[in-house]
């Protein structure tokens, strides 16, 4: 570059920094039929891709032992045939806040059979335990065509891969329709920036399952469970800064792994489970915000409402059908009447699940995963919090926990009040803070020492909590049997509803006796967080 008589020597790009060795950092989208070509017309793609792609053609087959140890471990391992090269590939989950990371080995082996030998010690360290060569079997296998693409953006390099193929176990086969955004150096947003770019022209959904958890499910046909929330990675050395990250992080994962098993819809654990998330997710922000007022964090909060509410309708039909009628038939059996119940129950069931499918189908689902996770990776909350309160980040686990936890539990003893004359709705209310109260324990247990202290107050807690919860139990119970009796005139549907609500008064009952006695025994426990 000249300027007036002399020359300035350009400046050097500047280099982003790569993940960490090891590590794959990756973002699935699903892509409907047709939609592969709107998608080079993002502006975000045409202005920053290389080139129009390169085509390559894959075949992988991946492997575990007979009785399923990598499955078990949440590990896979495939052998890809690229040409004349064979690249052996061993993936388990990485930690850390970060939920598109996976930890990955490669290394070139000569054949499409795996040979374990060669993958470095660290990757066969955990799970891997008594596997060999001689024990492994090939489980499924991946035929695609892949377009690749690089785009170099000003934070960020990325590689977009076009895949659209199928799995194949025997004569079974699921289709390959995707694209997947990988992180090769830089900024971690930047991949949400660009899906969110996709989203805007195309009807595309965040792939929860990577191709191998596909193939196994594929195969073995396992039975859907529920995904549980983490113990927790808050830690004391932690700042406020990097609690929200955690807090949301967890919340992330552990909505998006229970998708899946929503979706399916065999059991009801998935709809409880996320929903669990949600909560946890609202509580944590509503905590966080009491100190940083992020409007970032606001609208996340509002979008998990959202999708709480959707969630609801279809947990009160399973509970109802799961919990309160298998509970109860087994006491008073009338194959008739419980009978009829079920038959009247299922259709609704069965209709709010596809109602949930077709939600994550959707733009404002799919916008609201997107957006978490680029709130978490950019850390957005730094930017709309008032410059006084940017302090606050700085501030330690234990200092900020003890004040929340605090803040909490007198609210409870202030909502508890007068125990014993309160109404049903006061008692509700207090329900509520009380599950507030128990996920900000859980989110900051780990930040004290005196575990025992802990446990025990968490326990006394869920005593509490459980008492109060079946007057609930029972008030949404007969809001839907009402709903049911009203539109059928079934002999048999009636005297059923008639068995529950009778049981459920009794459960009360016996239930009142003790929930003061629950009460005191919470309201004047000692508070671990307290020195």
């Amino acid at each position: 570059m000249e300027t007036g008589n002399r020359t300035v020597p350009a400046m050097p790009a500047p280099t982003l920094p790569a993940p960490a060795a090891n590590r794959e950092i990756e973002l699935k989208l699903l892509v409907p039929a047709g939609c592969f070509e709107a998608l080079a017309t993002v502006p975000v793609v045409a202005q920053h891709a290389r080139n129009r792609g390169v085509y390559r053609n894959f075949e992988n087959a991946y492997y575990d032992t007979p009785d399923r140890q990598l499955y078990r471990n949440k590990i896979a391992l495939r052998v890809r045939k690229s040409g004349k090269t064979f690249i052996q590939t061993l993936k388990r989950p990485a930690d850390g806040t970060n939920a598109l990371a996976r930890h990955e080995w490669e290394v070139t082996v000569p054949s499409l059979e795996p040979d374990l030998a060669l993958l470095p010690p660290e990757a066969l360290e955990i799970g891997m335990e008594g596997v060999g060569n001689g024990v492994l079997e090939a489980v499924f296998i991946t035929k695609f065509r892949r377009r690749v693409q690089a785009l170099d953006l000003p934070a960020a390099s990325l590689e977009l891969a076009y895949d659209q193929g199928d799995i194949r176990v025997g004569e079974r086969r699921e289709p390959i329709s995707e694209v997947e955004l990988e992180l090769k150096a830089g900024d971690v947003g930047a991949i949400y920036d660009v899906a969110l770019a996709l989203l805007d022209v195309a009807p595309l959904r965040v792939g929860t399952l990577a191709k191998a958890d596909r193939g196994y499910r594929l195969a073995y046909d396992p039975p859907a469970e529920g995904v549980r929330a983490s113990k927790g990675s808050i830690v004391a050395g932690d700042n406020v800064d990097e609690i929200v990250a955690k807090l949301l992080g967890d919340c992330q994962r552990h909505m998006i792994a229970n998708q899946a098993v929503v979706e399916e819809g065999r059991t009801p654990e998935g709809v409880h489970q996320m929903r669990v998330a949600l909560r946890r997710m609202r509580t944590a922000i509503s905590i966080l915000q009491r100190q940083i007022g992020s409007p970032t964090l606001a609208l996340l909060a509002q979008e998990a409402k959202w999708l709480a509410s959707a969630l609801g309708p279809v947990r009160n039909w399973d509970v109802l059908v799961v919990d309160t009628i298998r509970g109860i038939e087994g006491h008073c059996p009338d194959e008739k009447a419980f009978a009829a119940l079920r038959a009247h129950v299922d259709p609704r069931r069965l209709e709010g699940y596809r109602h949930l499918r077709e939600l994550f189908t959707g733009a404002r689902y799919n916008r609201f995963v997107l957006t978490l996770g680029r709130t978490i990776e950019r850390r957005a909350w730094r930017n709309d919090i008032a410059s006084g309160s940017l302090g606050i980040l700085a501030e330690t686990a234990d200092q900020f926990a003890r004040l929340a936890l605090d803040r909490l539990h007198r609210r409870a003893l202030k909502r508890g009040k007068h125990f014993k004359l309160l109404e049903p709705v006061a008692q509700h209310e207090l329900r509520l803070v009380l599950k507030k109260l128990r996920y900000g324990a859980e989110f900051f247990r780990s930040v004290f020492e005196n575990k025992e202290e802990v446990q025990r107050y968490l326990a006394r807690l869920a005593d509490l909590q459980e008492g109060l919860g079946l007057a609930n139990d029972a008030a949404t119970t007969g809001g839907l049997l009402a709903v049911l009796t009203e539109e059928a005139a079934d002999p048999a549907l009636h005297r059923g509803a008639g068995l529950i609500t009778g049981w459920q008064s009794r459960d009360k009952e016996v239930a009142a006796l003790t929930l003061h006695k629950l009460w005191k025994r919470f309201a004047q426990g000692a508070c671990f967080w307290v020195a």
